[in-house]
């Protein structure tokens, strides 16, 4: 296509020849321009925009200015830190926490049935404490996500060792550890060779004596099965309850039974009131523990706590 163009004053004939080439490369001009005009203009307005209404600006383009990024990179490195903190107190009070969960199963487990929980053979390695540290030399993506890492690691120790503290916990329940009686109360006469009540001669005393009013409430010392709640003319109204690894409670000299041969009983359950039946010169609670037919001195292997902290 060809355009001529007359000049009015000269009367000067031009020429001017339009081809498909040509108006490709003005459009792609003339696109260019517009186009860098529009980011000239967006990026003018963004920064005037963060510095006069910076929330508006982020809502419109999800930019912030670099003052703006290192402020909350600081508040993200200060909640990281406060959490990595309460992650390490955490860690510390879990270890102080195993601590006294050992000390009071090596106490509380009769000295015939240790040998049940001994400590793992056969590990090693070096000693790595775990640490939850903000690292400076990281970046903070890395600090959190490390972090996120040894969290799931300590979840992962604790339920991992949940089950083991549980099966502990109800083993020491099923042994006759726990006081029958409010160990307030005191005793009167221990385990062991002691001059007879009525005999005023020397003899061997199988039990111990607790000093009690009559009716006083006596409780199981751990939990187990009565395999007898009967009379008997030596120990007056007494019960024996069946435990575990072959342990045996006795309780005697009761003025009242509350439970049945046969029955399933819990520690600290109820299950008779104080009495001066059979053999016997007042109220009192006599308390014998057998395992596989040997008498134990019940002194050893009571756990005394008050009465409100049975299990």
């Amino acid at each position: 296509m060809q355009l001529f163009w007359v000049s009015g004053s000269t009367g000067d004939i031009k020429q001017i020849n339009i081809t498909k080439e040509r108006l490709v490369r003005i459009g792609i001009i003339v696109s260019s321009a517009f186009l860098f005009l529009g980011i000239l203009i967006f990026s003018t307005g963004i920064h005037i925009a963060l510095e006069v209404n910076p929330d508006f600006a982020r809502e419109v383009s999800g930019i912030v200015t670099v003052r703006e990024r290192m402020e909350l990179d600081s508040q993200y490195q200060k909640q990281l830190t406060k959490i990595q903190d309460q992650l390490g107190k955490a860690s510390i009070r879990f270890n102080e926490f195993k601590s006294i969960k050992d000390r009071y199963l090596a106490i509380s487990t009769p000295s015939t049935v240790k040998n049940k929980f001994v400590d793992p053979v056969n590990i090693g390695g070096p000693l790595k404490p775990l640490s939850f540290k903000l690292d400076p030399t990281k970046p903070l993506a890395d600090n959190f996500e490390d972090t996120a890492v040894k969290s799931e690691e300590l979840l992962q120790i604790f339920d991992k060792l949940e089950p083991e503290w549980v099966r502990q916990y109800q083993w020491l329940r099923t042994l006759p550890i726990g006081p029958p009686i409010d160990a307030r109360l005191g005793m009167t006469s221990n385990f062991g060779v002691r001059l007879d009540p009525f005999t005023k001669q020397l003899a061997q005393h199988s039990g111990v004596d607790f000093v009690t009013p009559a009716g006083t409430p006596i409780v199981a010392s751990g939990d187990g099965t009565v395999i007898r709640a009967e009379f008997d003319p030596a120990y007056g109204k007494f019960i024996e309850i069946a435990h575990a690894d072959g342990f045996v409670s006795k309780y005697a000299h009761n003025s009242k039974l509350l439970v049945k041969a046969g029955q399933v009983v819990t520690r600290g359950q109820i299950i008779s009131e104080s009495g001066s039946t059979g053999r016997s010169t007042g109220p009192h609670l006599h308390y014998e523990v057998h395992q596989n037919n040997t008498i134990l001195n019940p002194a050893k292997i009571l756990v005394y706590a008050p009465p409100s902290n049975y299990w």
